[in-house]
């Protein structure tokens, strides 16, 4: 960023005190020598990352005690364009945006974040497929093989999903899948660690919008509005990570709310302990995405054949998190008066209008505001800015 950009974002950063060492030449502060289970207790009441990272860089011992205190992980951060920050509030609504510094190799205006695992952002500058992973706080960057070097003479790619299967610090176990377009051809490119070059799939069950999640070893994508679901199995070849077996799950068949004719729906898929969640919104009408008439979530059982479809009706302490980087559970219990079993959704590419939160207690919809950029409020945001991703920062 150049030399007027907004740095406000240094809220975020645990390490600046770093740059600061004065406690070293100054008197020390009766702050200095606050005791480790008092500084637990305080860490108890700061459940957002901002506030956290603020207190541990007052000084180098408040950073060094305050760690290893069993306190909750901080509340989700939602990133909007130009990596810019907005925190959950135990009251559930956002804090106001603030911008993140990043490192220059891959900030700009230009970067859309296209998805999230823990504390890493997916970025891609448009169109010729490059992109990379960053660590929001640590700032370590990751380049990944650019896209549209991928053994096809189009060079225009549009990337559109990326789904982790793992942290990319833990090496040969992170898997990256990618979703986009090539042209007007969906694809599905898949890396880890050690690959030179991404191993791409077509497929006739890889089209249209999908959602994807990775759960015990397979991938899983969904069709965002039939929905038609199928499991991914991965294997091992002298390149890297490949597809060997793909299968229709023909989830759309055992509904136990058939759509009618004139309806429409927007699906998700969720990891939440330990099965996969599918998450419909219904709207009266194919033009009316703006107006979602119910939120059903249905639990997957892949231990039978056919497999098993449960209507759910509460996730038990925890939220759910639904937006274009990918959907999340988050276990909102462990924090006081933090309202539990939520969904939240917003803005993404199916649905630029949908900024709201269910309640999955008595099916009450209410308002869910948004910052899309400075002064304004989400409400058609542009392509070229790219949709909010949801970010969970580890403790």
């Amino acid at each position: 960023m150049g030399s007027g950009a907004d740095t406000t974002g240094k809220v975020f950063d645990e390490r600046l005190q770093e740059k600061r060492p004065r406690f070293d030449s100054e008197p020390a502060s009766p702050w200095a020598g606050l005791q480790p289970d008092a500084l637990g207790v305080v860490l108890r009441f700061l459940p957002c990352k901002a506030d956290r990272s603020r207190l541990r860089s007052v000084c180098r011992h408040w950073r060094a005690t305050s760690r290893g205190h069993a306190v909750p992980p901080p509340l989700p951060l939602l990133v909007l364009s130009r990596f810019r920050f907005a925190s959950l509030s135990p009251r559930g609504a956002l804090t106001p945006a603030q911008r993140a510094w990043m490192p220059q190799e891959v900030a700009g205006d230009h970067v859309r974040c296209v998805g999230s695992f823990g504390e890493w952002l997916v970025g891609t500058r448009e169109v010729y497929g490059e992109c990379f992973l960053v660590n929001a706080f640590s700032h370590e960057v990751v380049h990944l093989p650019c896209l549209s070097d991928s053994g096809y003479r189009c060079s225009m790619y549009l990337l559109h999903k990326v789904a982790l299967s793992a942290s990319p610090e833990s090496g040969s176990e992170c898997i990256v899948a990618a979703f986009g377009f090539r042209g007007s051809s969906p694809e599905l490119s898949l890396w880890r660690p050690g690959m030179t070059s991404w191993h791409v799939r077509r497929d006739a069950l890889i089209a249209g919008h999908i959602d994807m999640a990775f759960l015990k070893g397979k991938l899983y994508m969904l069709w965002r509005f039939t929905p038609c679901l199928v499991a991914l199995e991965l294997g091992e070849d002298e390149r890297g990570v490949t597809v060997s077996r793909i299968e229709d799950c023909f989830v759309e068949s055992r509904l136990p709310n058939p759509l009618r004719y004139n309806d429409s729906v927007s699906c998700n898929i969720v990891v939440w302990r330990g099965k996969l969640l599918l998450v419909i919104r219904y709207y009266g009408g194919s033009q009316a995405r703006h107006n979602v008439l119910k939120v059903g979530v249905l639990a997957l059982d892949f231990s039978t054949k056919p497999y098993g479809v449960t209507e759910i009706n509460g996730f038990g302490s925890d939220c759910i998190f639904v937006g274009s980087g990918g959907c999340k559970s988050f276990p909102a219990g462990l924090h006081d008066g933090f309202e539990d079993e939520l969904i939240y959704f917003v803005p993404d590419h199916n649905n630029p209008h949908d900024a709201f939160v269910y309640n999955m207690k008595d099916g009450a919809v209410r308002p869910f505001a948004i910052e899309s950029r400075p002064g304004s409020i989400v409400g058609t945001p542009q392509d070229s800015l790219g949709f909010p991703v949801w970010l969970f920062p580890s403790e």
